[in-house]
C-alpha cells in the first residue's frame, strides 16, 4: 500500500489507476513511475483502442471493463482489469499492430503509457525487463491453453471420427461451417448387410450379452470395408449401409468393385465365426453399383449425410430378398448378393464365382435381376 499511496501523490492518479499501475506488473522495482505520465482514456463497448497496422506507440493497462484481441471478427483473447495490453508491439514485428484491439463491455478505462516514455525513463531497462517479463509469462500461459487445446482437438477430433465417414467429414470441411454441404451426384457402390435372424438369437439374451454380440459383428463388417477403402455410412438397428465413392476411371471402378466384394467375403467369414452357443451367425450382403444422390439430408436444425435414390433402394433389397421372392423353384440364395451392374464391372474369374443368376420380385423395385456364389 506504500508503493500505491506513493504513485497516487507522485502521478495524481485516482486510487483505481494506481491499483491497476502497481498490480500490472509494468513498475516493479522503479523508484520513479512518476515520470511515465500514464493517462486516462475511457472507450464504450465496440470502441476501437487500435486496429491491425496501426503504429504501435503506446501500452495500455486495463483498469475496469474487459477488451478483446481480435483477427479480424475472431476474438483471441480477452484481456481484463489490471492486465497489461499492447506490449509485445513496442519491441518488434517493426512497431505495428499485429492484432485489433475492441472495448469489450459497456465502459472500459484504460491507462495509456507512450513508449517514448518508456524509452526516455532513468529506469528504461527495468521498464523493458518487466515488459520481457509480462511478455513471459503471457507467452507460457498461452503454451499451456495451446496445449489444452490440443488435446481437446485431438479427442473433437476421435469424436467427429466416430460419428461420420472420411468421405462425409472431407465434404463437409470443404463446404465450410458457414455454408450447407452440396447435393452432389456420385457414382458409387452401395452396401447393405443384415445378420440373418438375429432378433431369433436374442430373444432370451440378457441386454449387456447383446451389446458384446452387436459390437463383435459390426466390427467384423467394418474393420473389411474400411481396410477397402469403403466408407460406413449408417448403422441400422443389426444392419449396416456403406459406399464406395467411384471415380471416372474404369479400372479403378473395376478395382473398387473388387475390393467391396472381397470386403463382402471377408465379412461373411468373420461374422459367421461368431457364435451364441454353438449356433454361428450368419451375413447377407446386397452389393450394387448406380448413381445416387449425397449430401446432408435432414431438417434444418439436424440433419446428417447420406446416400439416397433408387440405387440406393436397390441395394437395400438384393440384401432383403428371401427364396419365396425368387420368380424360379425357391433355393438357397448365397450369402453374398450382386447386381447385374456390379457384375459387369467385375473381371471374368469373380463373374465365373459370381455367375448363378436368379430373378426375384423386390419390394417397389419389381423384378431384378441379381447373381450370387
Amino acid at each position: 500500500m506504500a508503493k500505491e499511496t506513493q504513485l497516487l501523490e507522485v502521478c495524481g492518479l485516482a486510487p483505481d489507476y494506481s491499483e491497476a499501475l502497481v498490480s500490472s506488473g509494468l513498475v516493479d522495482d522503479v523508484a520513479d513511475p512518476s515520470r511515465l505520465e500514464p493517462r486516462p482514456y475511457r472507450y464504450a463497448e465496440g470502441e476501437y483502442i487500435c486496429r491491425h497496422g496501426d503504429p504501435a506507440r503506446c501500452l495500455w493497462i486495463i483498469v475496469t471493463g474487459s477488451v478483446a484481441i481480435k483477427e479480424r471478427d475472431r476474438t483471441l483473447f480477452v484481456r481484463r482489469r489490471n492486465e497489461v495490453i499492447g506490449e509485445q508491439h513496442l519491441v518488434g514485428n517493426g512497431y505495428q499492430r499485429s492484432y485489433d484491439v475492441v472495448a469489450n463491455e459497456s465502459c472500459v478505462e484504460v491507462l495509456v503509457i507512450d513508449r517514448e516514455k518508456i524509452e526516455n525513463h532513468p529506469e528504461a531497462g527495468v521498464l523493458w525487463k518487466n515488459i520481457a517479463k509480462i511478455i513471459s509469462l503471457k507467452l507460457r500461459n498461452a503454451s499451456h491453453k495451446t496445449s489444452s487445446l490440443s488435446r481437446q482437438l485431438a479427442d473433437d477430433t476421435r469424436i467427429l471420427h466416430a460419428y461420420t465417414n472420411e468421405y462425409a467429414l472431407s465434404r463437409r470441411l470443404r463446404a465450410g461451417s458457414d455454408h450447407q454441404m452440396s447435393y452432389a451426384v456420385d457414382r458409387a457402390i452401395i452396401w447393405f448387410s443384415d445378420i440373418v435372424d438375429f432378433s431369433r438369437h436374442t430373444l432370451n439374451t440378457a441386454p449387456d450379452r447383446i451389446a458384446d454380440i452387436v459390437q463383435r459383428f459390426f466390427n467384423a463388417q467394418s474393420l473389411p470395408i474400411l481396410g477397402r477403402g469403403g466408407h460406413i455410412d449408417k448403422f441400422i438397428g443389426d444392419g449396416l449401409m456403406a459406399f464406395w465413392v467411384l471415380s471416372g476411371s474404369d479400372g479403378n471402378a473395376r478395382s473398387d468393385c473388387v475390393q467391396a466384394l472381397r470386403a463382402a467375403e471377408e465379412a461373411v467369414k468373420a461374422v459367421a465365426a461368431i457364435k451364441i452357443g454353438a449356433a454361428p451367425l450368419s451375413l447377407r450382403v446386397g452389393l450394387h453399383v448406380g448413381l445416387v444422390l449425397s449430401g446432408d439430408f435432414g431438417s434444418t436444425t439436424r440433419h446428417q449425410f447420406t446416400l439416397i435414390g433408387r440405387e440406393v433402394n436397390k441395394a437395400a433389397r438384393l440384401e432383403q430378398l428371401h427364396a419365396e421372392d425368387v420368380l424360379e423353384a425357391p433355393e438357397n440364395l448365397g450369402a453374398i448378393r450382386i447386381s447385374r451392374e456390379f457384375q459387369d464391372e467385375l473381371g471374368s474369374l469373380d463373374r465365373k464365382k459370381y455367375g448363378k443368376r436368379l430373378v426375384a420380385c423386390a419390394k417397389n423395385i419389381g423384378e431384378m435381376e441379381f447373381f450370387t456364389s
